[in-house]
């Protein structure tokens, strides 16, 4: 199969994996109407999708070196398809979750590919382009996506919005038989009980995260079921980390995280992309419950930050393979922060029409930071790692993406619960959250920083040296 040939068919896995997230997140307050659940429950029917998503990915990094990154490519277009229809099945709540848990176990195994199956058939400043592509391709899902379910839920149930991304993926995993497949390792290399533990302190975590509460008043009442936990959280995520230290293959390279341009990466890309999700959450219950405006008006502030998404991952891909500086990803990251910061500023109090330039500066923002942050991550490490730096990176988009809904929407149900009258609730509670969500960006741009300024000064003569000039 040719390079071009290979990035259309992980762009378009790519594309379906993506539709489970925007496209879902902005049709949430009609699916939580009609199932009458309230925030807190509704914060599930995403992270159902991302606790197996996340648990999964880096495994799915693994079992492509062992089965082929191909292979395991095509059997991700599957389940994502098998899990789509389990959602649409009008049976209520459960059988909701459990198909979205389902998609997130297929978007593990093409995310956690993509990135290794794009790495292997292109290289220097052409990877920049293609992992642009991919990043477009996300965009384009999203504005797509975005539309057709908002638009489809207008008109008809939205059970119908999960049949559409059942069909891409059948059509998908048709043209995926070609992709390259080279076996790197064997199957007895995956750490399986690492991944086990991992896989508990995400659960436990978000468990933890969306328990909310009926008022402040209740904060001392759910003490105990909090603390227990992210005790078991913390447990679980100790256990990881002391079997990834110990383990002769781990599913965590940590000495390849000593590496700043790579750790510094995969942490940032995180936090970005936790603003992205929190944001698309939080959007339709301010335009829909706070303001009283119709899914249309959610539709069109969603496809106008989706866009520029689209174009800033096609200037950052571009730009960055001509001009490889690492300013990009400094000043996009610091434009998701500020564009968050104004949300919570005084979003809630700007006519509708006024928050179209700060979605957009998010959505460009983002795109920018993509493009450029995950092209200095899969240049960081060998050809051997890049099955790992893909996971690394899928793994830590995903659980930012999970952290961000549950951040979002813990303070706004904890907010709302307080309110008197719902509708200043859903305001205040918005504002609150992307404040929030502001300051969580903020420290990226730290993040984004350290490797920059450690190279800089590294290449400070020390004090007390003096070199003779020449001529």
């Amino acid at each position: 199969m040719s390079a071009k040939r290979v990035l259309l068919v992980v762009a378009s896995g790519y594309f379906l994996a993506s539709w489970a997230m925007n496209p879902v997140s902005s049709i949430l307050p009609t699916i939580t109407s009609s199932l009458d659940v309230d925030v807190t429950r509704a914060g599930w029917i995403m992270n159902a999708y991302f606790v197996l998503l996340v648990g999964w990915v880096l495994i799915a990094g693994r079992l492509g070196d062992a089965f082929g990154h191909g292979r395991l490519f095509q059997a991700g277009c599957l389940f994502f398809a098998a899990g789509a229809l389990v959602a649409a099945v009008p049976s209520g709540f459960a059988v909701l979750i459990a198909g979205r848990a389902v998609q997130g176990f297929g978007s593990a195994l093409l995310f956690g590919t993509s990135l290794a199956l794009i790495a292997s058939v292109y290289n220097g400043p052409r990877l920049a382009w293609a992992v642009g592509i991919l990043t477009v391709s996300s965009g384009l899902s999203s504005l797509v996506g975005t539309w057709a379910t908002t638009t489809m839920v207008q008109f008809t149930s939205w059970h119908w919005t999960f049949v559409v991304p059942a069909v891409i993926g059948v059509t998908v995993a048709a043209f995926a038989g070609g992709l390259p497949s080279q076996r790197r390792s064997n199957l007895g290399d995956i750490d399986w009980i690492g991944g086990f533990f991992l896989l508990g302190g995400l659960v436990f975590l978000l468990l933890g995260l969306n328990h909310l509460h009926e008022g402040p008043e209740t904060f001392e009442a759910g003490a105990p079921y909090h603390l227990t936990m992210h005790a078991i959280a913390l447990a679980f995520l100790l256990l990881f980390l002391w079997r990834q230290l110990n383990v002769k293959k781990p599913l965590i390279r940590l000495n390849l995280l000593t590496n700043p341009k790579l750790s510094a990466g995969v942490v940032a890309n995180g936090i970005a992309h936790s603003s992205m999700l929190a944001t698309s959450l939080l959007i339709p219950f301010l335009i829909e419950r706070g303001e009283g405006y119709s899914p249309a008006q959610t539709q069109q502030l969603v496809l106008v930050q989706t866009t520029f998404l689209i174009v800033g991952s096609f200037a950052g891909g571009w730009i960055y393979s001509r001009h490889s500086t690492p300013a990009i990803g400094v000043a996009s990251i610091a434009a998701i922060a500020g564009g968050l910061a104004l949300l919570g500023r005084i979003g809630a109090e700007l006519p509708f029409v006024q928050l179209f330039p700060l979605v957009a500066l998010i959505g460009a923002g983002l795109g920018l930071f993509t493009a450029v942050n995950n092209t200095s991550v899969m240049s960081a490490v060998t050809a051997d790692h890049r099955g790992f730096a893909s996971g690394m990176v899928e793994t830590t988009r995903q659980l930012g993406h999970s952290l961000g809904v549950s951040i979002s929407s813990g303070v706004l149900q904890t907010t709302l619960a307080a309110a008197a009258i719902p509708e200043l609730g859903y305001r205040d509670g918005f504002s609150e959250a992307a404040s929030t969500m502001g300051l969580v960006s903020a420290i990226g741009v730290v993040i984004v920083l350290y490797p920059v300024l450690r190279q800089r000064l590294s290449l400070q003569p020390a004090p007390g040296r003096h070199y003779r000039l020449k001529g």
